[in-house]
């Protein structure tokens, strides 16, 4: 009889996970396995916020992806791993025995237990967390009296937010804002200049932060800080805080001191000979960003090993490549961090749009030039009428050339 195909489940289609699946080839039985039938482009969720970007744009549906791949999509949530049989069990009660297995089940949002941050804060997390939240923008906006939005976490998420909320002032919408950060600054994993660009970016505007401040509480109209002052909050925006998704917890894959899932330097999980771990639960050597660019190249080299340990070869080593990061601040400026030199122009905002609309398209198609080739061209026609022909107004090319410097 001839020898049957080897298994590869794939638990999580984000970017990590669809990016192995598109480098395993059909001579394995690939089946990728997601509680969600979309892909989302969460690094441009904001965009939500201000309507630059609509839900369609910044989705993709998986099973398309997968079956162009040659693989298969299952729709359900994985709820543990059964390592002795080697078998992923799903809620609906699937029994996906596997060979190997990539675990890019990404992360989850967490709110540290803090008292009514589940039940009245909204998550910046998902596409559906920022269609929420731009649909209590627009009834708040209504209203007569200027409302107050509270935005926890001045991270990287929720710069990129405050951006947005700030970006709708084009359309008369105007918010009374604070931003809550544990950290002594905002953007503490940043560069200093680049948190001290962005305090004096905020300052024309009814932005107040409130730094090393924790929140106790969050109630239905405010949101209570450890030093006793309260904020009132018609809208919390909760951009704080990832964990490892539930599912991980118990599957013996890290001990219990671990935050993520540790990997040695091939992403192979060190608990487990056949499993592979990328994107934001993997706990590597040596840290990096968690960050799409960095989940896609591990995808890809942990679809290479996958590969490589069915067919008894060597494997292959991650190493994480520098990569220049862009961050965007609404219609105001948009930041290109490469190590300690942060470049700040509103004309960079067409860059960050390229990296969206060309990765969009390479996971819709990619091994097929001629639809990719197309799907790009359609995807640059859309980022030109969104954003690069509002930036086409003499005032704003001036701003844009004016605006543009070097920050050490």
């Amino acid at each position: 009889m001839p020898r049957s195909r080897s298994r590869v489940v794939i638990i999580g289609g984000n970017f990590a996970g669809l990016v192995a699946a598109s480098r395993l080839s059909c001579d394995y039985d690939v089946t990728v396995v997601d509680a969600f039938a979309e892909f989302e482009w969460t690094p441009n969720i904001h965009e939500i916020l201000s309507g630059v970007k609509n839900r369609d744009s910044v989705v993709l549906p998986r099973a398309e992806c997968v079956n162009r791949y040659g693989h298969t999509f299952v729709h359900d949530a994985v709820i543990g791993i059964d390592r002795d049989s080697g078998s992923v069990i799903t809620e609906g009660g699937l029994v996906l025995p596997y060979d190997a297995c990539l675990i890019a089940a990404g992360s989850q949002r967490t709110t540290f237990g803090i008292e009514g941050a589940e039940e009245h804060a909204l998550g910046l997390r998902l596409v559906d967390d920022a269609v929420r939240i731009a649909s209590r923008l627009d009834k708040l906006a209504a209203r007569k009296r200027r409302a107050s939005v509270v935005i926890v976490g001045g991270g990287v998420s929720g710069v990129e937010a405050l951006g947005e909320l700030l970006r709708r002032r084009a359309q008369g919408d105007e918010f009374n804002i604070h931003v809550v950060e544990l950290e002594s600054r905002i953007l503490e994993k940043q560069p200093n200049g680049l948190a001290s660009d962005a305090l004096q970016r905020f300052a024309p505007y009814p932005v107040t932060l409130h730094t090393d401040s924790a929140v106790m509480h969050v109630g239905a109209r405010s949101v209570t800080l450890a030093s006793g002052e309260k904020l009132t909050a018609d809208l919390c925006i909760w951009s704080a805080g990832m964990t490892l998704p539930d599912f991980l917890r118990d599957t013996g894959l890290n001990d219990a001191g671990d935050e993520w899932l540790p990997v040695d330097d091939t992403l192979k999980s060190r608990y487990a000979n056949n499993i592979f771990i990328a994107g934001d639960c993997a706990a590597l050597p040596d840290p990096v960003r968690k960050q799409a660019y960095y989940a896609m190249d591990m995808g890809e080299v942990a679809g290479d090993n996958i590969s490589r340990l069915i067919r008894g070869r060597r494997l292959r080593r991650f190493r994480a490549a520098p990569m220049p990061m862009l961050i965007s601040f609404g219609d105001i400026t948009t930041w290109l961090v490469a190590g300690e030199t942060v470049v700040a122009s509103p004309l960079l905002a067409a860059a960050k749009e390229g990296v969206y609309q060309a990765t969009m398209a390479r996971l819709e198609s990619p091994n097929e030039p001629l639809r990719y080739s197309a799907d790009l061209v359609g995807r640059a026609a859309m980022a030109t009428r969104q954003l690069l022909l509002p930036q086409l107004t003499p005032s704003k090319l001036f701003r844009g050339l004016t605006g543009s410097r070097i920050i050490a």
